[in-house]
């Protein structure tokens, strides 16, 4: 247990330093559009999955239909990418909740989406940089943890987008529906986890939706900005941006 919680005290001091990059390169970051920042951290984590997922098809490691998301990170050498592509992520997720926080607080009124969001990407990473077979409790914990709290601000998050005058239709009916999506398949993803043996197939399709359902939630956020930069949103009232209709 030891050697398998090694890799998060390095995931730990890894974002540690990365926050602090950051902080130095504010005036840098500042001037990217919120949008193409969303769509970067959804390209990445889709682009990381599917890659990981095509390498081990092809190298017969897996199962075409239908492996579990972490399946695909256990051998070499898809678990390179994997793991460096998950703390990625990681970051961009924790950045991009922070961003989304103060951009938008006219629907996020407290800092209950902002803990949650942090605590998901935080486990996103563990999850990349601790595979099933190195630790499997480690593992699987922080990826429960992470649908938990992503599903929870999904809910929380669309019930606010109901009452904000920026977000448009459009934008509102893709969380409302990958809301409910997301919920119903964390639901079925517990119910069939009661018997792995007989339920595996159905196990690892609430994976994949539960994953798919939360990178399009975020990628809806991307509707809420047109032309801002970071620094405009965080400044620009949220009542006042003009959302992509």
């Amino acid at each position: 247990y030891v050697k398998a919680w090694l890799p998060v005290m390095v995931l730990s001091r890894d974002l540690c330093n990365l926050f602090n990059w950051g902080i130095r390169g504010m005036k840098v970051l500042s001037q990217v559009p919120v949008n193409v920042f969303i769509h970067v951290s959804a390209l990445v984590i889709t682009l990381t999955i599917f890659l990981c997922y095509g390498i081990a098809v092809g190298l017969g490691h897996v199962k075409a239909w239908l492996p579990m998301i972490s399946d695909c990170a256990v051998l070499p050498p898809e678990k390179y990418p994997f793991r460096y592509g998950f703390v990625v992520e990681a970051l961009l997720l924790a950045v991009e909740t922070v961003i989304i926080y103060n951009a938008n607080k006219a629907y996020s009124k407290s800092k209950t989406c902002l803990v949650l969001g942090v605590t998901g990407a935080f486990c996103i990473g563990v999850v990349g940089v601790v595979n099933e077979k190195e630790c499997n409790p480690v593992h699987s914990t922080a990826a429960v943890i992470f649908f938990i709290t992503y599903e929870a601000v999904m809910i929380i998050q669309t019930f606010y987008s109901q009452r904000e005058p920026s977000v448009s239709s459009f934008a509102l009916l893709i969380r409302q529906i990958l809301t409910v999506y997301g919920g119903a398949a964390l639901l079925a993803f517990i119910y069939f986890s009661t018997d792995w043996g007989k339920y595996s197939l159905y196990i690892a399709i609430c994976e994949w939706s539960g994953t798919l359902s939360i990178v399009g939630y975020n990628w809806s956020y991307a509707l809420d900005f047109n032309s801002y930069t970071i620094a405009e949103a965080d400044e620009t009232p949220s009542a006042e941006k003009t959302p992509i209709s």
